[in-house]
């Protein structure tokens, strides 16, 4: 229900219907007030209940049994001569009652004001039944006695007739059975269904419904002087629209097969324009619409209405987006120009009611939209916690006009909320009545369920910070969809998605009277400052905490606390050393937050801690968080790591002792915190030649040196390593290698039997082949021969034909082990 206008039309006068009616308190003969009996065994029947133990209203509602499902049949009649502003009329009704029971009843109750009781059954057998009625006690009570006791599931089927009444609540309002121009209208919140039907009438006992509304085909105004095309609206699906066989009357019937509580269902009788639609839903789902509107209305509004129910699919998706799938099967709106009494619009299940164009093209239409998930989808168990629903049904349309959520508007919600907190004086008597206490039926749609319960939802976002705010309004849909919950299931269910405590907030805001506290609001970062992400045994860390003000009120209860248990296991922190507002008690250390005005600079707090020897090496985290409610961590974790292990370094090259004709050296290396620099330093005679390194960036945890170096012959050592962030060192490796750098020597061998010289060509020759490091093979024009891997070698007899020596011109080259080479050219006769 929205609140502004009907907070108009109920007002705080306390003002009660005058009650006139034949021997109150009694309407059959021999009726005693009758409690509950105790069972003398297990099977042993018992009264139902006639109360549902709603604080607001102790004597609406029943217990004993558990309603499934209603088929409601009425067939209205209009008088035949009018009078006055509105339609009389009168009906002729069955309503059959699907329960369970699950303890045998040998009598149980319903609520039913008004109307003249023909007959009851009870699983088609006729049954006893007497009233019970005290309308100054708000008691309308139809007490049935089942020929036979009643357990499990079982049906009541009442028949009635006469002229239905309104109920008027104890603030002046109407609800119930009220005449219109041209018809009728049933609206039920928060006790009138049972003007119009017998039912458990409490929102904690929802059911199925079937309305099978049998009217006039043409509805006349009181006048008699504008007859037009009638309609019969109910909650749910159109199911079927009968004439009958003479077309004067026709039968509407709606399906409602989603659970719904009576405090929802609405019958509305009257000249309508129709307007058919279909919406896709986020999820791909198609769901009928079905709008209603006044036929009188003026071609204007007309529009407006047209234009505004072609909106509910749009505003429907977005709404889905906060809330989870929408969960009714149709839509709608129905638009109707009603007396003063109903003046009021109402979240009727499925399609609310309007009492005005300009209602349904306001922001009551989001009000009442956002109550399909709150109010209808979960309903609260009593009427105390009708502030749930009201409460996000008042806070919904400020989030969703807002640039937070689907408009442009430029106010966030949370401001708008908290101005209206704070623009009410402790000492209002706004404060006195909290939401989850009232008990006084008149107070029901008072400043507490409407303003303190959307101020309520603000609060809490700032309380347990969006993430689990916006889980939370979601989840209360999707868990619960299709029950009726308590505040108390509200709070448990904040607590689990927020993992905060709410006991006090929970009560100062829903329980206890007075002006609740808004929450304080601030933003927290923790910042460790080392010389290195990873750290050895002496390291000092620098940690300091920073705190901004982030909301409207001053910050002056503030806690935050670091969870230092894995930080402690590697480092020692001094507590006599800690500063003012820091305190260590085992492994976490809380800081009272400095009291801080309302957009003060960031305060801060800084203290150390210093890696411990011997240290066990890893991950050292410290994780803050704001133990009082309204803080959000921006950066609140620090990992760094304490590493007491050796990286690894593996020499790749060289992998044989050479000789080589210079160094080319590579070395890998490993770490799993992260390496610094890896080393290869080259000695000769215990001496240092020359040292290479490369360092590792980033800090990878696996790297690469290599290096060319240049070197004189002879016989060298590498020695490698590698180093890690916190300056562990690897297991020094050492090789051996030789270096050859010069070419081998290639001279003619003397002696006649070797070599036959003539002038500057050979008729015959023969070579002597020396390397210091080794001969390893030699060429005659790309003809190879390997040798002996000696100092000396040599190559004798060379003629054309042997050894590839050809006639004139031949090419010699020798190589030694380390690749160097020597070429020369001869010439053979």
């Amino acid at each position: 229900m929205t609140s502004p206008t009907r907070i108009r039309e109920r007002g705080r006068s306390g003002l009660r219907r005058s009650l006139a009616l034949a021997a109150p308190g009694l309407l059959v003969a021999g009726l005693i007030a009758m409690g509950p009996v105790a069972p003398a065994g297990a099977a042993e029947p018992v009264d139902g209940a006639r109360t549902s133990t709603d604080p607001m209203f102790p004597n609406v509602g029943n217990g004993g049994y558990d309603a499934l499902d209603y088929d409601v049949a009425i067939a209205w009649t209009p008088d035949a001569a009018q009078t006055g502003t509105t339609i009389t009329g009168s009906i002729v009704a069955s309503t059959t009652m699907t329960a369970t029971a699950p303890a045998p009843l040998r009598s149980f109750s319903l609520d039913f004001e008004g109307l003249e009781v023909d007959a009851v059954r009870v699983d088609g057998v006729p049954a006893a039944w007497v009233r019970d009625t005290d309308p100054d006690a708000i008691k309308y009570k139809l007490v049935v006695t089942p020929a036979t006791p009643v357990s499990g599931e079982f049906t009541v089927t009442v028949d009635y007739h006469g002229v239905p009444s309104s109920h008027t609540d104890l603030d002046g309002s109407s609800e119930g059975w009220n005449g219109t121009s041209d018809g009728a209208i049933m609206l039920g919140q928060p006790i009138g269904s049972m003007a119009g039907y017998p039912h458990n009438n409490t929102p904690a006992d929802k059911a199925t419904y079937t309305f099978t509304l049998d009217i006039p085909t043409v509805l006349n105004d009181v006048s008699g002087t504008a007859p037009g095309a009638g309609a019969a609206v109910g909650n749910g699906e159109l199911v079927a629209r009968t004439p009958s066989a003479d077309g004067s009357r026709t039968t509407w019937v709606w399906e409602q097969a989603r659970p719904m509580a009576s405090e929802l269902a609405i019958v509305s009788i009257g000249r309508y324009d129709v307007i058919e639609a279909q919406f896709e839903l986020t999820d791909g789902r198609v769901i009928p619409s079905w709008s209603f509107m006044d036929s009188a209305l003026s071609e204007a509004n007309k529009t407006r209405i047209r234009d505004r129910a072609a909106q509910l699919g749009a505003i429907i998706r977005n709404l889905e987006t906060l809330y989870g799938p929408y969960p009714g099967g149709s839509t709608g709106v129905v638009v109707d120009t009603v007396p003063g009494g109903i003046n009021y619009a109402l979240e009727t299940q499925d399609r609310s009611f309007f009492p005005s164009t300009n209602s349904v093209a306001g922001n009551t239409l989001i009000h009442e939209l956002v109550h399909q998930w709150y109010g209808d989808n979960v309903s609260p168990t009593t009427w105390t916690d009708i502030w749930i629903g009201e409460g996000m049904a008042t806070w919904g349309p400020s989030y969703y006009n807002s640039a937070e959520g689907f408009g442009t508007g430029t106010t966030p919600s949370e401001t708008t909320y908290f101005n209206s907190w704070n623009g009410q004086a402790a000492s209002s008597p706004n404060w006195s009545i909290p939401p989850g206490s009232q008990t006084d039926s008149a107070e029901l749609y008072g400043y507490q369920t409407y303003t303190r319960g959307a101020q309520f939802w603000a609060a809490l976002r700032v309380a347990i910070g969006d993430d689990a705010f916006f889980a939370l309004i979601e989840q209360w849909q999707t868990r619960y969809a299709g029950t009726s919950r308590t505040g108390a299931d509200l709070k448990a269910l904040a607590e689990e998605l927020s993992g905060r405590d709410l006991d006090a907030f929970y009560a100062d805001w829903i329980l206890e009277p007075g002006k609740p506290a808004w929450p304080e609001k601030l933003t927290v970062e923790l910042v460790a400052d080392a010389a290195s992400s990873v750290l050895a045994a002496g390291d000092v860390v620098g940690y300091t905490l920073r705190a901004t003000n982030t909301g409207p009120v001053p910050l002056a209860s503030s806690v935050v606390t670091v969870d230092l248990a894995e930080v402690l296991e590697r480092a020692a922190i001094d507590a006599g050393e800690l500063p003012d507002g820091l305190t260590l008690d085992g492994t976490t250390l809380a800081w009272t937050v400095p009291e801080a005005a309302v957009g003060a600079p960031v305060v801060t707090v800084s203290f150390e801690a210093t890696v411990s020897k011997g240290a066990p090496g890893g991950a050292m985290t410290a994780t803050a968080s704001v133990a009082t409610l309204g803080g959000t961590c921006a950066s609140c974790t620090s990992t760094l790591a304490v590493d007491t292990e050796r990286p690894t370094a593996t020499l790749v090259s060289p992998s044989t002792a050479g000789p080589f004709q210079s160094l080319a050296v590579q070395v890998d290396a490993t770490d799993d915190q992260g390496l610094s620099r890896i080393v290869a330093n080259v000695y000769r005679d215990g001496k240092l030649v020359k040292s290479t390194q490369s360092a590792v960036a980033g800090g990878a945890t696996s790297g690469t040196h290599t290096a060319t170096v240049p070197l004189a012959d002879g016989a060298y050592t590498v020695k490698f390593n590698s180093q890690d962030l916190a300056g562990n060192i690897s297991k020094t490796g050492t090789f051996g290698f030789t270096v050859d750098a010069t070419a081998p020597t290639v001279t003619v061998k003397d002696g006649p039997s070797f070599t036959v010289p003539t002038g500057d060509t050979y008729d015959r020759v023969s070579y002597k082949l020396h390397d210091a490091g080794k001969v390893d093979r030699v060429s005659i024009n790309g003809v190879v021969k390997d040798l002996n891997d000696h100092a000396w070698s040599d190559v004798n007899f060379l003629r054309p034909g042997v050894f590839g020596a050809v006639r004139g011109a031949n090419t010699l080259v020798v190589y030694d082990v380390a690749g160097n080479a020597t070429t020369l050219t001869f010439t053979l006769n």
